[in-house]
């Protein structure tokens, strides 16, 4: 939490000091200071979080691409603390310090102490972990999916079912949990019928999308609403599936290079997508490694949620820019950050690299976003 205030508080001193105003931050704390704070990060998709959290579904169909359950608790903390923007702050911020404690609970056993603090550190200096400090839903669905998985490797079945659904209630890619905690309760002991009990609660996280879906065709006469409003974003189901998704990446990949190669050179939109299609097709390629890395070094478990995560993603492919918002997916796929860290155990050099790497990029991606530019 501490990395996550001090990368916030350099962004709003770097807002002070350049004396300029983005047009795009939005919000109000208490007045002086406090909404300056509170407003940092106030940019992109937290319109859309405030404005659940304010005014519901009714008559915006595009809203819901975003799942309820982040929006309903800061509707809910916001009567508390008398500012929409303050309560999903502190939601958020709570929300990381839940998702660190229990990443390191998950790495401990199978890294050692050493190696699960460098876990934590990675995903607390990730380039994008500035939206824990954002009205964003990110903090809330990493504590839910990994305590999820934290529940099922203790064989808490039910425990893990419900927060499992609460994590599939706030982001739709909560359903690439279920091949890793099916994984995990089946290996208990008793015969099939035990197996059975454990795995039934498991249903819950296909539940939740379908409750979110009536309450969906309820309000807007469109129980699909949260698929249908992707189009907004122009992502849509791939007839490929992952595969569809991939040779578009790596095609769009071969577009970017080509343009920022091609003479003369302008720093205009074309070129700022050329630079997206290849920065993220880079990272797409350290994701399936890591992915592989996961599998192996991790367990099964481990590597079938960062490969269920993976294929999520690439089967709904954004035109022009595949792997539009992939950092922030990648926050959520926390064996990636294990696996990280089991490469560079016993490398001091390889890690204080990347940890530096990391405070580094963070630092430059959290002033551009505070000042309006798209990061994630």
């Amino acid at each position: 939490m501490a990395i996550r205030i001090g990368v916030w508080l350099l962004a709003a001193l770097a807002l002070v000091w350049t004396a300029a105003e983005p047009g795009r931050r939005f919000g109000a704390a208490y007045g002086g200071w406090t909404d300056l704070l509170a407003r940092t990060f106030a940019q992109w998709d937290s319109v859309w979080f405030v404005e659940i959290a304010l005014n519901g579904y009714d008559n915006v169909p595009a809203s819901a691409a975003f799942f309820p359950l982040y929006p309903a608790l800061v509707h809910g903390l916001a009567w508390a603390t008398g500012s929409i923007l303050v309560a999903g702050i502190l939601l958020s911020l709570v929300s990381a310090a839940v998702a660190a404690a229990v990443l390191g609970e998950l790495a401990r056993p199978l890294l050692g102490p050493r190696a699960a603090r460098d876990a934590v550190l990675y995903l607390a200096l990730f380039p994008v972990a500035f939206v824990f400090t954002a009205v964003y839903s990110d903090a809330l669905f990493l504590a839910l999916a990994a305590g999820s998985f934290l529940a099922a490797q203790r064989g808490r079945a039910l425990l893990a079912g419900v927060l499992g659904g609460l994590a599939t209630a706030t982001r739709l890619l909560g359903l690439a949990l279920l091949p890793a905690l099916a994984l995990l309760l089946a290996r208990g002991a008793g015969g099939k019928r035990a197996a059975a009990l454990r795995l039934l609660p498991l249903l819950l996280l296909p539940a939740a999308v379908g409750a979110y879906a009536l309450y969906l065709d309820h309000e807007l006469g469109d129980a699909w609403a949260f698929t249908t409003a992707q189009a907004g974003w122009e992502r849509s189901l791939h007839p490929l599936g992952p595969v569809g998704g991939l040779v578009e990446s790596v095609q769009a990949g071969g577009r970017g290079a080509r343009t920022l190669l091609s003479l003369p050179y302008e720093t205009g939109h074309e070129h700022r997508v050329a630079l997206w299609n290849i920065s993220h097709l880079a990272l797409l390629a350290v994701v399936a490694w890591l992915t592989w890395v996961a599998w192996r070094r991790l367990g099964a478990a481990h590597g079938a949620y960062a490969l269920a995560t993976l294929v999520i993603v690439l089967s709904v492919p954004a035109e022009g820019f595949p792997l539009v918002s992939l950092p922030r997916f990648v926050l959520g796929d926390f064996p990636l950050f294990l696996a990280l860290a089991s490469l560079t155990s016993g490398r001091p050099r390889a890690r204080d690299a990347l940890l530096w790497a990391f405070a580094a990029l963070g630092a430059a991606a959290a002033i551009g976003f505070s000042r309006g530019v798209w990061i994630a």
